[in-house]
């Protein structure tokens, strides 16, 4: 599956990013919004690939109990850079980004503005592209396992 914002990468597929980073992403916004999370029901749930061109972390604030309740997904889009100590500047600061983005998200009651276009930001000194979606990553990365399955049998 391709969560990223280059329409020419759609068949590639990407490598994740360490599950231990995605893992302690995870914690840190269940553990930032606790209150309010535990409030509504809700939980962090954080993904992320590498690819060719660009690496995308998704961040989902799902509903504990209800799966049919709309999830938040903010995708963040930034390009590869070669430069490790760089990459790993960007990631915190995406981290950052994200944080300011569901400051606004969980603070505002009824908030519903969903965005599915790419939209370019500046945090930082990095240049971040992101979107709003009602996608629940999870569930969309068990179809496709169920479809590539399914396409096996036959």
């Amino acid at each position: 599956m391709y969560f990223g914002r280059y329409e020419n990468e759609e068949e590639l597929k990407g490598k994740a990013l360490p599950y231990e980073w995605l893992e302690e992403v995870t914690k840190t916004f269940n553990d930032a919004y606790e209150t309010k999370r535990k409030e509504q029901d809700r939980f962090f749930e954080a993904f992320g690939e590498v690819y060719e061109k660009e690496f995308v972390v998704i961040i989902s604030y799902l509903h504990a109990n209800d799966p049919m309740c709309s999830p938040v997904s903010l995708f963040v889009s930034h390009d590869n850079l070669e430069d490790s100590k760089k990459f790993k500047e960007s990631l915190g600061a995406l981290v950052d980004f994200a944080g300011i983005i569901f400051d606004d998200i969980i603070s505002t009651k009824d908030w519903s503005e969903y965005n599915s276009l790419w939209t370019e930001n500046e945090y930082k000194g990095f240049k971040f592209n992101y979107k709003l979606t009602r996608e629940n990553i999870s569930l969309s990365m068990q179809a496709e396992e169920l479809l590539k399955e399914d396409s096996k049998l036959n």
